[in-house]
């Protein structure tokens, strides 16, 4: 059984883990319009060191819609040719950091008597029980792979959609059979290299060779049934899954509605009011329990726990705001981690999200109440350039892209007074964080500050000046008004900052120095940079000239100029005190790899710049 996995020319030699194979077989079965879906799961891998011992732990995981059966696993060490049995396997239900309660479990053990040279494996059935879910398989993981193979096996009257992503590189062969019973479609790759992520890039299924399977339609009666042939179809299953929402005391609703929007005359104040009523009043908590994970909750319960998952709140707007007028509709879309398109992957796999889609004075709103701070008329920032599915009526919907948000939305506008007193930089600065800067900022301060004083979080978050600044006075106003700039304002006290040689001393107005470590590794990086949203900082910086002192240097004007990002710095003296402008746009959401050259240009001069300091003289 080992021996044909040897033969491949491929040579890992250099890895401390690698799997050998890793094969899955989908067998489809049909019968009275019921499906019989099992995959069967192989994979044996062999620990080529003993660096990384830490892979002999296995998970299997599965949910309502899924089941384990037939576990076999075992180590298998050459060296002595023996064998030794997983004797026990430990079934755990799962919760993940914001997850109240989820139906997903998993199957855990370790390989015993793992050590360099041994093989493990393992081998499992994964009970399928519902036609919308044939997932997708990775040809590639974390680790290399000499074999990697997906079969799916089908009756005839049964109709196989299938893509595969990110598979231009690798030589991924396909094989049709067609027999008495049905066909058989094979996928099969040899000797793929591990696939690591990389910090702040895009999700790895943008980049990881994948494929995803999904039953189209199937023949039964004469007749032809749709199952998810195109996005009509996962919408009517969507769509039949809304039918069972319960739509009970709903009154209690609508009299939430009327009470907050009454003495409000326009469709916006009201729209914008009934958001940040459901921001405000209903927790966010994510539940994945069977369909309940895709059915969303009745309106009135929601409302009268104060709590739901995303749909929930999706839900709760929709009715709110179509009970006073303003047209909505409930909205599914996917995450930025989720890179599909509605028209070429129409399953379950393309969204993970639910919000609401407003229609107020001919602007399209997209309003998400799980992110607390998102102000009203902005999308949740994970959900720029998604498709949102929204669904109209029973029968009809209509999918739009969400935009993204410009850079002139989410700006942070900093002004600081610099002064020096005995040796020691004194700056007063002022903060106004608007759109995601501030969204970012309050959920930092929210979730992260944990036990930090107000001085050690603005620190660690800022890391203005050097490792001597020391902060005080710190404010904060319109923390809570979403639509508003966030107001930060601190004094900081900053010794061994100005440096004093003979007469001159130099001070350096960049105490902040925003994207200065954002430089890409040219010769290692593999994947496109993401950035999260585009914005524009905007700093004025004035230098009040000590009396006894004058101007001696300024530096000159620098710039660097990209449709995409750049800055400008400029100096100015008036009288006694210098003035810096300076300004730093990022306008795009990724850095592909055709730019990395030029985005590490853009870094390098900003950071040159960054360097620059103005030198006063004794007079």
């Amino acid at each position: 059984m080992l021996c044909p996995l040897f033969l491949f020319a491929q040579d890992f030699s250099n890895e401390d883990y690698i799997y050998l194979k890793r094969h899955e077989h989908i067998k489809i079965g049909l019968k009275n319009h019921k499906f019989d879906i099992a995959k069967n799961i192989s994979e044996q891998a062999e620990f080529l060191t003993s660096n990384k011992l830490y892979f002999a732990n296995e998970s299997m995981h599965f949910d309502s819609f899924t089941s384990i059966e037939d576990i076999d696993a075992y180590t298998y060490i050459p060296s002595q040719d023996k064998k030794v049995k997983v004797d026990y396997i430990e079934t755990k239900r799962a919760f993940d950091n914001g997850v109240f309660y989820s139906d997903q479990e998993s199957k855990n053990f370790i390989f015993p008597a793992v050590t360099k040279g041994a093989i493990t494996n393992l081998s499992y059935k994964e009970i399928i029980k519902d036609p919308h879910f044939l997932g997708l398989f990775r040809f590639g993981t974390y680790v290399p792979t000499k074999s990697a193979q997906l079969s799916i096996e089908f009756p005839k009257n049964v109709n196989i959609g299938y893509i595969d992503f990110n598979t231009e590189n690798i030589n991924l062969d396909f094989k049709k059979e067609d027999t008495k019973n049905g066909y058989t479609y094979t996928w099969t790759v040899d000797n793929i290299k591990g696939y690591q992520g990389e910090e702040d890039s895009e999700a790895i299924l943008y980049y990881l060779p994948h494929i995803i399977v999904y039953i189209k339609n199937y023949e039964e009666d004469g007749k032809v049934h749709n199952v998810l042939n195109d996005v009509n179809d996962l919408y009517k299953w969507y769509s039949s899954l809304v039918d069972q929402i319960d739509t009970s005391s709903l009154q209690k609703v609508y009299a939430i509605a009327e009470d907050i929007t009454k003495d409000l005359t326009t469709d916006r104040e009201k729209a914008e009011t009934i958001f940040n009523w459901v921001q405000d009043n209903i927790t966010y908590v994510a539940f994945e329990d069977g369909l309940g994970g895709f059915i969303p909750r009745g309106a009135a319960s929601v409302c009268d726990k104060r709590y739901g998952d995303c749909k929930d709140m999706a839900n709760l707007l929709y009715e709110m705001l179509n009970h006073v007028g303003i047209e909505s509709y409930r909205t599914w879309i996917g995450t930025r981690d989720r890179h599909y398109s509605y028209f070429e992957v129409p399953t379950p796999m393309v969204d993970n999200h639910m919000i609401t889609t407003a229609m107020v004075e001919n602007d399209t709103i997209f309003l998400d109440a799980t992110d607390s701070y998102v102000p009203f008329g902005m999308p949740s920032e994970f959900t720029q350039t998604k498709e949102a599915l929204l669904g109209i009526d029973a029968d009809n919907f209509k999918v739009i892209k969400v935009p993204v948000q410009n850079a002139d939305k989410n700006t942070s506008t900093i002004t600081s007074h610099f002064s020096l007193e005995d040796g020691i930089v004194k700056v007063s600065e002022k903060r106004a964080l608007k759109g995601y800067e501030k969204v970012n900022f309050i959920s930092d301060y929210t979730y992260k500050k944990d036990d930090k004083t107000e001085e050690e979080f603005l620190n660690t978050t800022l890391s203005l000046g050097n490792n001597k600044t020391n902060y005080s006075n710190i404010t904060l106003e319109n923390f809570d008004n979403k639509s508003t700039p966030l107001q930060l304002g601190y004094d900081l006290s900053i010794d061994s900052y100005a440096k004093t040689i003979g007469n001159k001393t130099y001070i350096n107005l960049n105490i902040d120095r925003s994207l200065s470590n954002s430089s890409i590794d040219l010769e290692d990086r593999k994947y496109s940079k993401k950035i999260d949203h585009e914005f524009i900082k905007s700093f004025t910086t004035t230098f009040k000239v000590p009396e006894g002192y004058k101007v001696n240097y300024v530096p000159k004007d620098l710039t660097f100029d990209n449709p995409k990002y750049g800055y400008s710095i400029s100096y100015t003296v008036d009288e006694d005190t210098i003035t810096q402008n300076k300004s730093i746009y990022v306008k795009t959401l990724s850095i592909q790899n055709k730019d990395f050259e030029t985005w590490n240009s853009f870094i390098k001069s900003l950071i040159k710049a960054y360097k620059k300091s103005i030198i006063i003289e004794k007079i």
